[in-house]
């Protein structure tokens, strides 16, 4: 077990919220979290889409201005339909319409302009548009300089109404990249008096041991020692080490207490980690039931 630093974030500065939008209704579950966000945080909401214009081999010049025009124009009209939304009445909205590969501009908007935090949902469809979905957002948490929060496919219905945080997980396995989301989540946690749970998932195959609690005590005391001291007398904490597959337990954990958000740290984009789908970060991303927070330790 090695030390880990945690940097400080006494209270987080939500000044301006990233949504990325590509205009469908699953693009919108997120309006409630992030209205409700910007509403406690007295924050501007960046609304942001990118559109992939059409590869200019197959057309010519001219027909490819006329329809790179059309394009353009058919976002504009959609983002003047979106911003009607009545999550967004009352908020200060800055608009960000652009051309060009998601993931890529997304990255660049976020760097001229930014933001505290992004967030990004994740469509539940089928097959390429699935996986290309779950990629650009995949991409996009472990490349952007701000945290991002990711809306999944099967968000509860309670979080159309959402105002309040009352409990968080925070699963960790206690490495440096882990913890770079915990300053983010003490904070909002002691913002909200949310009860976090601080969960650590041994190894599968240690689920199976009857001396599972012995076993467990020394990543327990690890857990206390490196988090417990940073975090606020007004929020609640529950350290809990458990074994067997990480992915199932942290979604079970967060049903168990009902979350309103889980948070993890995640490593630096790579291309085995956003080109395949078997990391922990997408089948967390993809099928939690609330609100997914992550970052990198190459946040601002």
């Amino acid at each position: 077990m090695s030390a880990v630093a945690i940097p400080i974030v006494p209270a987080i500065q939500l000044k301006r919220i990233l949504y990325a939008t590509d205009f469908s209704e699953a693009s919108r579950a997120g309006l409630p979290v992030a209205s409700a966000l910007a509403r406690r945080y007295n924050s501007q909401i960046l609304a942001a889409h990118v559109w992939t214009p059409m590869p200019i081999s197959l057309s010519t010049p001219e027909a490819y201005i006329a329809l790179e025009k059309k394009e353009e124009d058919n976002a504009r009209e959609a983002m003047t339909d979106f911003l009607n939304a009545p999550e967004l009445a009352g908020l200060p909205v800055e608009v960000a319409v652009r051309s060009g590969i998601p993931a890529d501009e997304m990255n660049r908007l976020v760097r001229e302009k930014h933001p505290d935090l992004a967030i990004v949902s994740t469509h539940g469809r089928t097959g390429f548009s699935k996986l290309m979905m779950g990629s650009v957002a995949e991409e996009m948490c472990r490349n952007l300089v701000c945290p991002v929060l990711s809306i999944g496919p099967h968000l509860a219905p309670r979080f159309k109404t959402i105002r309040e945080i009352k409990n968080i997980v925070f699963a960790t396995d206690l490495s440096a990249q882990s913890a770079a989301v915990f300053p983010y989540l003490a904070s909002l946690a002691h913002e909200y008096k949310a009860t976090i749970t601080l969960l650590h998932v041994l190894p599968a195959e240690a689920a199976g041991n009857p001396d599972l609690n012995v076993l467990a005590e020394p990543w327990l005391m690890e857990l206390k020692k490196i988090y417990q001291s940073h975090l606020s007398p007004s929020s609640p904490a529950v350290f809990v080490v458990e074994a067997g597959d990480a992915v199932k337990r942290i979604l079970a954990h967060a049903k168990e207490v009902n979350a309103d958000l889980i948070g993890f740290g995640v490593r630096p984009a790579s291309f085995l980690a956003t080109h395949f789908r078997n990391t922990v970060t997408y089948k967390v991303m993809m099928q939690a039931e609330c609100p997914v927070l992550m970052s990198h330790d190459g946040v601002r």
